[in-house]
């Protein structure tokens, strides 16, 4: 992650975020050589927010994990068997 200043934000905000936008860079924003807030892409934003969401469902966290170990176990059917035993 790239640190900045928060000066050097002020002078380089319309380059800064073609790059957080285009590039799915981060920017940590120092004040006084001290970290007080991140810049990150409306898309990574949106991803963190609907992770928080999902993970805030009771037993979530649980049944990620047991498919997994399912995956992991070569329990599953693929995309393809999915449609041929659908068609």
């Amino acid at each position: 992650m790239n640190i900045i200043a928060v000066s050097d934000l002020r002078m380089n905000l319309p380059s800064l975020i073609k790059e957080v936008s285009n590039k799915l860079k981060r920017f940590i924003i120092t004040v006084s050589g001290k970290p007080k807030a991140v810049v990150i892409s409306i898309d990574e934003l949106e991803s963190l927010e609907e992770t928080a969401e999902i993970l805030s469902i009771p037993g979530a966290l649980k049944k990620i994990n047991e498919s997994k170990k399912q995956v992991r176990e070569g329990k599953y059917i693929t995309l393809e068997e999915l449609e041929k035993k659908y068609k």
